[in-house]
């Protein structure tokens, strides 16, 4: 790649890099925070932080753990899977500036239902209770932070010395390349895409995956909440 140019001067630049690099993992954090530990009272999230400061926000930062890692980890390879093994039609790419044609097998509605009705086979067989995702959430979200750092890293060292097109290359600035990425279309063998992965597969699919999530959740403190009713009016 040629020397970066940006649209804006240097320091807009570097500063809304930086800031979207720095801020969104807190914010994340701060965000589930309020919603699972405050009520959803922002006032009352600022006003603790206000009392305890750094070491406050320090305390509520959940630790990644081993059940949050095997989530995870069981959904990427779940989700990898269905993007390698389904079928789906051949769809090309626009040629890229390096004269590249990407080329995709388009199975996303076909790993959609797959991935909905397994996750509440799970559910309604007794197999795996998605409850036990929303009571670690936190901790997911603290492992997927630091596991998506470390993922980026892989990227970018992968596109350095391991391109997958003439479409990569460095703009001789750390920063930049960190942020943009290396490669256009990064791929890891010929047919795994990197880009279609964490965007569409493991990302826009775990939307559909949490909202479901949440609902099992709804409805066992619900039985929850009506049981005790039961007991107590006995």
């Amino acid at each position: 790649m040629a020397e970066a140019k940006t649209v804006h001067s240097p320091l807009v630049t570097y500063v809304s890099m930086l800031s979207l690099l720095t801020l969104c993992p807190p914010f994340v954090i701060l965000l589930w925070y309020t919603m699972v530990h405050a009520d959803g009272s922002i006032s009352q999230t600022w006003d603790y932080l206000k009392q305890h400061t750094l070491q406050g926000f320090i305390n509520i930062w959940p630790r990644p753990t081993a059940t949050a890692w095997k989530i995870i980890a069981c959904y990427a390879a779940f989700e990898a899977a269905l993007q390698l093994l389904l079928p789906g039609k051949r769809v090309e790419g626009p040629v890229s500036p390096a004269g590249n044609r990407p080329v995709y097998k388009a199975n996303g509605m076909a790993a959609y239902i797959v991935t909905l009705l397994t996750y509440l086979g799970l559910w309604w067989f007794g197999i795996f209770n998605p409850s036990v995702v929303y009571d670690h959430l936190g901790e997911i979200f603290s492992a997927l932070i630091f596991g998506s750092f470390v993922f980026c890293v892989f990227l970018y060292i992968k596109g350095h010395i391991a391109p997958s097109s003439t479409d990569s290359g460095s703009s001789g600035n750390i920063i930049i390349d960190f942020y943009w990425g290396m490669e256009l279309y990064p791929r890891i063998g010929k047919h795994f895409d990197i880009k279609v992965f964490t965007n569409c597969r493991f990302g826009m699919m775990s939307w559909a995956v949490l909202a479901v999530t949440y609902c099992i959740k709804q409805v066992d403190a619900s039985r929850i909440t009506v049981y005790m009713s039961i007991k107590d009016v006995r």
